[in-house]
C-alpha cells in the first residue's frame, strides 16, 4: 500500500514578455524565485521548459500576447494549500511578479480551478 500522498496540483505560469508582447522579462530570475517559494511552502516544485502560449488582453482591445511561459508544477497536500499563511505567500508572490513584469494577468491553478490574478496591489 502506498503512503498518503500529495494530491493537489498547483500550477504557476512564469511569463517571458511584458504585457506589450515584445519587452522580455527576466524569466530565469522569476523561475528561480518561484521554485524557491513553492519549494519552501509546498515542499517542492518542477519547472518545465518554455511552452508556447497566447493571452487575449481585453483591456487593450483584445490584443493577443504571444508568450513562451515556463510552467511550474507542484503537488501538495490539502492541508498545506488550504493554510491561510501559505496562500497569502503565494498570492503575494503572484502580485509582485505581475506588477514587476508588467503583466495583464498572472495565471495560477490550484486543484482544478484557474485563478486570473490581475490586481497587483499588496494586501493589507
Amino acid at each position: 500500500m502506498l503512503p498518503a500522498g500529495k494530491r493537489v496540483l498547483v500550477v504557476l505560469f512564469v511569463p517571458s514578455v511584458e504585457r506589450d508582447g515584445r519587452t522580455p522579462v527576466d524569466q530565469a530570475r522569476w523561475v528561480e524565485l518561484a521554485l524557491t517559494l513553492l519549494g519552501g511552502v509546498l515542499g517542492g516544485a518542477t519547472a518545465y521548459p518554455r511552452a508556447r502560449g497566447v493571452w487575449r488582453d481585453d483591456e487593450r482591445g483584445g490584443a493577443l500576447v504571444l508568450d513562451e511561459p515556463v510552467v511550474i508544477h507542484a503537488y501538495t497536500r490539502v492541508d498545506v494549500i488550504e493554510d491561510a499563511g501559505n496562500l497569502a505567500r503565494i498570492a503575494a508572490f503572484c502580485r509582485t511578479m505581475g506588477r514587476e513584469t508588467n503583466q495583464g494577468e498572472i495565471g495560477l491553478v490550484i486543484a482544478d480551478e484557474y485563478f486570473a490574478i490581475r490586481d497587483y496591489e499588496d494586501e493589507p
